[in-house]
């Protein structure tokens, strides 16, 4: 898949956009247009659809750009590029944007709201700013027990948590590829693990626990609107990230301003 990014007026939102025949489809970027969960996060409509979108969202997140029409051209998946959100943020980072004069106006969890599958989770807590708690704990000597709690500050969101590439286990990535699927998987996009060690070096400690965060980041993005509260998740995956985001718009926004912030995402 080949990417453009265009500048778009204020008020435009983030939008995919797709040249079909002589038809110019839209797919605005928003959580009522998910449609599988499974493997990542994929966006789509009756005309186009797109994979993978968590690590794009995320790098689009951090970098507060708002307004922004992405055309995808060749193909229906995100290019992987080296499994983190590095790229992306390299790429936003250098251009040059300029401020809206509306301001993005951020959803604030006034009180408790979770969502939950066996012993994973996520829970939002009222808090003051945008709080991240994260916790993994997997049958592998070097993923246990792990916690981090960060404030959404955007240095440490580029450097550390944007640079944590996405994660598996070596037997996993050989039953997918025995079925067809994860090909373009590989040392130089993932951090592998073997039975007791991992195929490759991490890139810093706690590398996978700093992805799971990453993640939850860019599935969150898809609410449209920055967080006010604490976040913490344990375990989660890209169906309870959606789900919790789901939850969050219908808590905490009036019933008329969500329809009027899903009309304006779908215009």
């Amino acid at each position: 898949m080949d990417i453009l990014f265009h500048p778009a007026p204020e008020g435009t939102g983030l939008v995919f956009y797709k040249k079909v025949g002589r038809k110019d489809v839209l797919l605005p970027v928003h959580l009522r247009h998910v449609l599988d969960t499974s493997l990542a996060v994929t966006l789509g409509n009756a005309d186009m659809h797109v994979q993978t979108v968590e690590h794009l969202l995320y790098a689009l997140f951090v970098e507060g750009i708002t307004d922004l029409v992405i055309e995808v051209q060749g193909g229906s998946e995100i290019p992987i590029l080296d499994g983190s959100a590095k790229e992306f943020l390299d790429l936003f980072g250098s251009l040059e944007t300029h401020e809206l004069h509306a301001e993005w106006e951020p959803i604030r969890i006034t009180r408790p709201v979770s969502v939950s599958d066996g012993d994973r989770y996520i829970v939002g807590l009222p808090a003051d700013d945008y709080l991240i708690s994260y916790s993994i704990d997997y049958p592998h000597p070097h993923l246990k027990n792990q916690y981090i709690q960060l404030s959404f500050t955007k240095d440490v969101f580029r450097r550390e948590i944007g640079h944590a590439r996405t994660f598996g286990f070596l037997k996993d990535i050989e039953y997918l590829r025995s079925k067809g699927l994860a090909q373009g998987g590989s040392e130089q996009n993932a951090l592998i693990y073997t039975p007791t060690d991992t195929l490759n070096e991490p890139r810093f400690d706690r590398e996978s626990l700093h992805h799971k965060v990453l993640d939850l980041i860019g599935d969150l993005a898809l609410i449209g609107r920055p967080l006010i509260g604490h976040v913490l998740g344990s375990r989660a995956g890209h169906a309870l990230d959606v789900a919790f985001g789901k939850k969050v718009l219908k808590n905490f926004t009036q019933e008329s301003e969500l329809n009027f912030f899903i009309s304006q995402s779908a215009g």
